[in-house]
């Protein structure tokens, strides 16, 4: 295991199923775990017409049993997959304003908070190629900044799937405590320079 600290931000290389139980209560989980759509196996992709691979692994049930314990509120993406929705929570539903034929338009997450399904148009633009990073799935840094400002306010945020870091640039963008899991090593790396550029930028405007 790795860990970068950086700014507010906490960043672990590693298994989150091994890390989640040696970390103590926050105030929300934030996350995209994968779907497990591509058959539960390694799955390759096409980036800027450069290959890529990432797990595709769907969490165990222990993984929604360990977040619900040690967090306040949640926002999980792909609670259509998971049907991880609680209670009386609200869903996010993201319109992704792309034009492919398929069942990628939009994605929908559950939140513990709120009595109402929230509508969030941002572009996602993965599928033209012109993402910061060459991660599979990298999040618009605007969603997670939506996310942040659906919820009541939140100190400390944690994803267990970080990925490029797109919600830990939002953390230090609105200035929340921010903890990342990421298991794959050229995106943990990815993530931290994302942060670190984050908090750069930030110090150069206070």
């Amino acid at each position: 295991m790795r860990i970068e600290r950086i700014g507010d931000a906490t960043l672990y290389l590693g298994d989150c199923l091994e890390i989640l139980p040696t970390l103590g209560k926050v105030d929300a989980v934030i996350t995209d775990p994968p779907y497990g759509i591509g058959n539960f196996v390694q799955t390759s992709g096409n980036v800027r017409g450069e290959p890529v691979t990432w797990n595709d692994a769907t969490p165990p049930p222990e993984f929604f049993d360990l977040i619900r314990k040690m967090s306040t509120h949640r926002i999980i993406w792909g609670a259509n997959y998971f049907n991880c929705f609680e209670g009386k929570g609200a869903a996010i539903v993201w319109d992704k304003s792309q034009p492919m034929e398929n069942f990628s338009k939009v994605e929908i997450a559950s939140c513990t908070h709120g009595k109402k399904t929230e509508l969030i148009k941002i572009p996602w633009t993965n599928f033209v190629n012109t993402k910061t990073t060459d991660h599979p799935c990298e999040r618009p840094i605007n969603l997670y900044k939506r996310c942040l400002n659906y919820l009541p306010w939140m100190e400390t945020i944690l994803d267990p799937y970080m990925g490029s870091g797109s919600c830990g640039v939002a953390c230090a963008n609105l200035g929340r405590k921010f903890i990342g899991i990421e298991i794959e090593p050229k995106y943990f790396d990815i993530a931290c320079e994302r942060i670190a550029a984050a908090y750069a930028q930030g110090r150069l405007f206070a």
